[in-house]
């Protein structure tokens, strides 16, 4: 479990045994690549929620969509979890055994209150910067 996040890809309603190794690879790749963009808004420290986003991605990993499926309920939530799927245009594209030409994926988000563990806030690069110019070196 990631700190302050914990998420699972869920693919469009195809059954399981239907789906290549490859797409489900392709698929835990693209969770993966979301997580890596996510930033957890300091006002949402404490905060304990689910969220569920669903987007559409093309096979030149263009977005061509996405939407809360699920809403914590805490609007600055709700917008980092958008935000992250946003940030993480262009995504990896499609395998050639993908048969469509547009992919869906849900992710699942699940914050526990705390910051995501790395320290992937939102004014990260304000605080980097500070300790730099305090601490040359360090």
């Amino acid at each position: 479990m990631i700190a302050g996040l914990f998420g699972l890809a869920l693919g469009a309603s195809v059954p399981a045994v239907a789906e290549s190794d490859t797409i489900a690879a392709w698929r835990k790749t693209v969770t993966e690549h979301v997580w890596r963009n996510r930033v957890f808004p300091p006002e949402a420290i404490g905060q304990r929620a689910d969220a569920g986003v669903t987007f559409v991605i093309d096979r030149s990993g263009k977005l061509i969509s996405n939407t809360l499926v699920e809403s914590t309920g805490f609007a600055p939530l709700d917008a980092a979890t958008l935000a992250m799927v946003e940030r993480s245009v262009p995504f990896p594209k499609p395998p050639a055994a993908a048969k469509d030409d547009l992919q869906r994926m849900t992710v699942l988000i699940r914050y526990d209150g705390a910051p995501p563990m790395g320290g992937a806030w939102a004014d990260e690069a304000k605080v980097k910067a500070k300790v730099n110019s305090v601490c040359r070196g360090c």
